[in-house]
């Protein structure tokens, strides 16, 4: 069955006018979840004139490491069933890659251990930048193929000067916060079918098409954890040591059997009691797992500090590499609508981003991804790192 596109979304899918000229059609490797998004993602890109295959990425076994019997893979079987389904509806290949060995090394061992020294991970950015993107780019340049798409919200567009990454059209599916960290060589050969859409769009062009995925559930956020995190940290990591819970003026109010089940700004599973205000996690000491807990003033800092850092703007990097202070829009997790910062370098490798008039709750670990102050352009982003500074 061959699908129908309106021409309203045939003209906007994909714009091939920004990208080089083939006399042939291009080859696209689509990473195919088994989901809605990636659906729509590769008939966008074989309606665009594209030479598409779709891709599944077997990247964890449930059964193998503790989870659940039904659920075999990250992708469980029945999610690579409706993938190699909607592939066949559009008439394009399909295959899956084992990418297993290395979304363990790369995503739960840093996962892991992320947590084990007090901080919060953030694994889709890993798996974004270390196996659907690194991975599996690595994989179709071997096949010889150009191109590399996924069912993220986000766009890609050139300007007069660069490639830029911008935010996906629908507010409420933005997902650019997770990819800050493609390569800027790699933003020409990289392609979001979706990001001009929103989700109801979406969907509707799955039921047009027949595809099995059109009313498929949103997933679920780490995909590799069956139960809690703290749970799966313990499994994967190993008890960790016991230690206190105290406020800011040493006082010890409680215990806690490891660090990993905390995050700074996190308010409910305290299981603290015998106070007049909401109490905060404000501090978490890997050193001697001591979990500090505080009124949300506590909370507040006057600048945070950003390493690991990738720039996808070379105009903001080169101005803050020459010593300049560059105002930008930080989000610092997901669904953040973000607060103005100004960025300086004050450490090589590192930024510090200074509140200008609105202070948000940072957790080291997470990602802090800036945007130009239209809230629209991705400009670069990091890893919040500890030993933040209280006002």
């Amino acid at each position: 069955m061959q699908s129908e596109i309106s021409g309203e979304h045939q003209s906007a899918i994909l714009p091939r006018k920004h990208r080089p000229i083939s006399t042939k059609a291009e080859r696209v490797a689509v990473a195919m979840s088994g989901g809605v998004d990636s659906s729509v993602a590769a008939l966008l890109a074989h309606e665009s004139g594209y030479d598409v295959f779709g891709v599944s990425m077997q990247v964890w076994d449930y059964r193998n490491n503790g989870g659940s019997c039904t659920r075999a893979t990250c992708c469980a079987p029945s999610d690579f069933t409706d993938a190699r389904r909607v592939a066949g509806t559009i008439g394009v290949p399909y295959y899956v890659f084992d990418f297993e060995k290395t979304f363990r090394a790369q995503v739960i061992q840093t996962f892991v251990d992320t947590y084990q020294r007090g901080e919060t991970p953030n694994p889709c950015v890993d798996c974004n930048s270390k196996v659907k993107f690194r991975e599996l780019r690595d994989r179709a340049t071997a096949l010889g193929v150009e191109y590399v798409a996924t069912g993220h919200y986000a766009r890609i567009q050139r300007s007069s000067t660069e490639w830029q990454l911008l935010r996906g059209i629908d507010t409420d599916k933005d997902q650019s916060y997770f990819l800050y960290s493609l390569l800027r060589e790699e933003l020409p050969s990289t392609l979001f079918p979706i990001g001009h859409l929103t989700k109801p769009e979406v969907r509707d062009l799955a039921r047009r098409a027949g595809f099995v995925t059109a009313e498929k559930a949103e997933s679920q956020d780490i995909c590799f954890v069956s139960g809690s995190a703290a749970d799966f940290v313990r499994q994967m990591g190993g008890k960790m040591p016991s230690g206190a819970i105290a406020r800011s003026d040493g006082t010890v109010i409680g215990r806690h059997e490891g660090i990993h089940q905390f995050t700074v700004g996190q308010r409910r599973g305290l299981n603290i009691g015998g106070s007049d205000e909401p109490l905060y996690v404000t501090e978490i000491d890997p050193a001697t797992h001591k979990v500090i807990i505080g009124p949300r003033s506590e909370l507040r800092r006057e600048s945070f500090k950003v390493g690991d850092l990738n720039w996808l703007c070379a105009e903001s990097q080169q101005a803050l590499s020459a010593g300049a202070k560059v105002r930008l829009i930080a989000q610092v997790r997901h669904r953040h609508k973000g607060v103005e910062v100004e960025l300086a370098v004050n450490s090589p490798g590192y930024v510090t981003a200074r509140f200008i008039d609105e202070w948000c709750t940072v957790s080291p670990g997470q990602a802090a991804v800036f945007y130009d102050l239209s809230n629209q352009r991705l400009i670069g982003g990091g890893r919040i790192t500890p030993g933040l500074r209280t006002l």
